[in-house]
């Protein structure tokens, strides 16, 4: 399994413990903040879930190059750095969006979407090349030689 799955797999459990977290406070009422259960369900599907898949599949799609390097895994690394970043700001941001009159918070929580994007962006990129039909892939290997 490569460095970059299980590093992943790994942050999407902590995103998952980040949830349930999330979760029981929302039961519990101890946090007060009306956008709680946007960062349950962000940290759930988009730490945990989208993490998940994404480091799997990085690891089960053929026509991966089984060398771990930078170079040969550098849309995943950018993927899994993007995504991670914009979860953080999420997560900073979430609770002030509606509660401060300042503007900053409006727009990190932009960034946060935009760099979230970014990731997801990333992970096409690496992934879309795998899913090509076997002559498709022949195709593309010609024409790279």
């Amino acid at each position: 399994m490569p460095l970059i799955t299980r590093i992943f797999l790994k942050t999407g459990m902590v995103w998952f413990l980040i949830a349930l977290l999330f979760g029981v406070a929302q039961q519990i009422n101890a946090l007060t903040f009306p956008s709680l259960s946007v960062l349950f369900w962000h940290s759930l599907m988009v730490g945990w879930i989208t993490q998940t898949i994404m480091g799997v599949s990085v690891w089960m799609f053929p026509g991966r190059v089984k060398e771990e390097s930078l170079q040969h895994q550098k849309w995943s690394w950018m993927a899994y750095g993007f995504l991670n970043v914009g979860l953080v700001l999420r997560i900073i941001s979430e609770p002030f969006v509606n509660t401060s009159e300042l503007a900053m918070w409006k727009y990190l929580l932009v960034v946060s979407a935009v760099t979230q994007f970014i990731g997801i962006l990333c992970y096409v990129i690496e992934i879309w090349p795998r899913v090509l039909s076997k002559k498709q892939r022949r195709q593309q290997r010609k024409a790279d030689h």
